[in-house]
């Protein structure tokens, strides 16, 4: 499979506390956009020659993040970008990797589709179409 690496996902209670505390590490944030999907909130923060970062702050309804933030900000997800996402999901199933649902359109990413997928040996995954 062709991937590139995208960001790595942090979920937060505050974006806008924690893309603070990245600004002193000379990153920039984007605009704060609303998932309903994902039931999350989530910014980019970038910085020249240095992978993304994506904040994600569920909702309170989304009760699967929320556990989550029980052990504080923490980085949760590494996220590839793919060619041809309906391959790419064809390819990550047939190496036993879980899929957490099937490519859906994400507004953060100007409607591009996304997938998740878990694996133990490396745990969760985001895949993005180019």
């Amino acid at each position: 499979m062709n991937s590139r690496f995208e960001h790595v996902g942090y979920v937060t209670d505050d974006i806008a506390k924690t893309a603070e505390t990245f600004r002193l590490l000379g990153y920039t944030a984007d605009q704060i956009v609303d998932d309903d999907t994902q039931r999350t909130r989530i910014c980019f923060l970038r910085k020249e020659g240095e992978p993304n970062i994506e904040l994600v702050e569920p909702f309170e309804d989304n009760k699967t993040m929320q556990k989550m933030l029980k052990r504080g900000v923490t980085p949760y997800h590494t996220c590839y970008e793919v060619d041809d996402i309906m391959t790419a999901y064809e390819e990550m199933v047939d190496q036993d990797f879980t899929p957490l649902f099937k490519p859906v359109a994400a507004p953060a990413f100007n409607n591009r589709k996304i997938c998740y997928f878990w694996k133990s040996e490396v745990g969760l995954i985001e895949l993005v179409n180019r």
